[in-house]
C-alpha cells in the first residue's frame, strides 16, 4: 500500500515466460481487472499502514 507499483518491465526473462502472455485476455475476470482503477484502492487503504512500523509493504 505504501510502496507504489513499479512500471511493467518490458525486459524478457530467459527462464520464465511472462504470466500475462499465458493468460486469455478475453477472460471476463481479466477484462474486469483491466478496467478497475487500482490506485483508488491503494490511496484509500494507505492510511491504515505505517512507514516505520513492521515489514515494508509490497506492491
Amino acid at each position: 500500500m505504501l510502496t507504489k507499483s513499479s512500471p511493467i518491465s518490458t525486459q524478457s526473462n530467459l527462464f520464465h515466460s511472462e504470466l500475462f502472455s499465458q493468460l486469455d485476455v478475453k477472460d471476463p475476470l481479466i477484462q474486469l481487472a483491466n478496467t478497475i482503477n487500482w490506485t483508488v484502492f491503494d490511496d484509500a487503504f494507505e492510511q491504515h499502514y505505517s512507514q516505520n512500523n513492521g515489514r515494508p509493504s509490497k506492491p
